[in-house]
Formats: C-alpha cells, sequence, structure tokens
C-alpha cells in the first residue's frame, strides 16, 4: 500500500457404435472440474490482488491524484479517484473526487464552510472558459459542488497539467482562485477503469454462485 500525497497551495466395457462413451464422460467432466477450477482462481486472484476483502482499504498514488479503494461490499461497490488541494500552513482548501470512470459520471468539488454559496463556484480545465456551478449541500467536510464529467470534461481532464476553481468569500471584493493539479489524473482514471471491471467481474461472479 502506498501513501497518498497531497497538492499544496501557496497563496486486475465399450459401447454400442464404436464410441467409448465412457471416455467422453470422463473427459467432460474433467472439462467441467477445470471450468469450476478456473472460476475458483480468478476469485482468489482478485481477492490476491486487491487484498482481504473484508477489512482493507487501498490506496495507490498517480502524482497528485490517489485512487482508493474501500473493501468490496454492496454498500461501496466503487473506488474513488481524488485529490486535495492544502494550504501550505494545513488544512484542505479543496477535495476533487470522481467515484465512476464512466462519461456522465459526477466529480464533486469540496471546499471549506464560509465561503458565499449564493454566487456559485466557478470551475476551469486548462485554458477553458470558467462554468459556474451552484453548490448542490454542505456536510461536515464541507460546502459540495458537482461538475457533470461528460466526455469532452474526460478529454480535458485527461489532457491537460492544471485546473483552477475560484469561490467568493465574505469581506472579499474578488473571487478566490484555487489552482489544482491534473498531473497523474490520467493515469489515475485508468486504474480507476480497471478497479470497477475487477469489482463488477467479481460481483458478477459472486451473484451467479
Amino acid at each position: 500500500m502506498t501513501e497518498a500525497s497531497n497538492q499544496r497551495f501557496s497563496v486486475n466395457a465399450r459401447a454400442a457404435g464404436g464410441i467409448n462413451w465412457a471416455k467422453i464422460a470422463l473427459r467432460s467432466g474433467i472439462a467441467v472440474l477445470l471450468l469450476v477450477a478456473g472460476g475458483v482462481i480468478t476469485l482468489l486472484g482478485e481477492r490476491a490482488v486487491s487484498g482481504p476483502v473484508a477489512n482493507e482499504v487501498r490506496i495507490t498514488t498517480f502524482q497528485d491524484w490517489r485512487v482508493i479503494c474501500p473493501p468490496v461490499t454492496p454498500a461501496t461497490p466503487n473506488c474513488a479517484l481524488t485529490s486535495d488541494v492544502t494550504r501550505d500552513t494545513g488544512g484542505i482548501l479543496l477535495t476533487l473526487s470522481l467515484m465512476d470512470p464512466a462519461p456522465g459520471s459526477q466529480l464533486s468539488l469540496t471546499v471549506p464552510h464560509g465561503v458565499l454559496l449564493d454566487p456559485g463556484l466557478g470551475f476551469a480545465i486548462g485554458n477553458e472558459p470558467t462554468r459556474v456551478r451552484p453548490y448542490e449541500t454542505c456536510t461536515n467536510q464541507g460546502c459540495i459542488a458537482i461538475v457533470t464529467a461528460d466526455a469532452d470534461t474526460l478529454k480535458s481532464l485527461n489532457a491537460n497539467m492544471e485546473g483552477r476553481i475560484a469561490v467568493a468569500a465574505p469581506n472579499n471584493p474578488q473571487p478566490v482562485v484555487i489552482p489544482f493539479s491534473l498531473k497523474g489524473f490520467a493515469d489515475g482514471y485508468g486504474a480507476l477503469q480497471r478497479a470497477k471491471a475487477r469489482r463488477t467481474g467479481l460481483f458478477s461472479f459472486l451473484a451467479r454462485g
């Protein structure tokens, strides 16, 4: 298991007809056993790769991004691709999280409490224009805005090295701009796709069993 890294913000007998039915039955039985054994080996291999399913969280780092895979359960079927932007003095300014690599999924952006909610949150990738997204809710971790990760947005996230958000703060006439790194996003996104395929295959195997 590797440790996750943060961004910092400064600012996988013969039968009739001559046919020996006994041998055919024996061979068929062996084939069935091999198929069953293969399924068991596949399941054990998945567990060996992903660690003890019941109690282990796996974290794999890809530069400024990380893939977090919780124990495989119906309640937590997915892994997540995440990144944090932190202050030099400590404290998280921004958390980005993508749980499903499929186009049309949601990229959540969590910022600290205290921002002005009515203006919404500005989001941009590379040199693209800023998109303003409303805040969906506030939790103990902060206030959350959602960006739809459609095919074009995923392409931009994979192709660029940085992005930025802008939030409105009380008593501040100008938006506070927080840059975030996309270094490692493409590799992390590929890992998230593979993790989803493994987990989907595991649940399918268990359901058939």
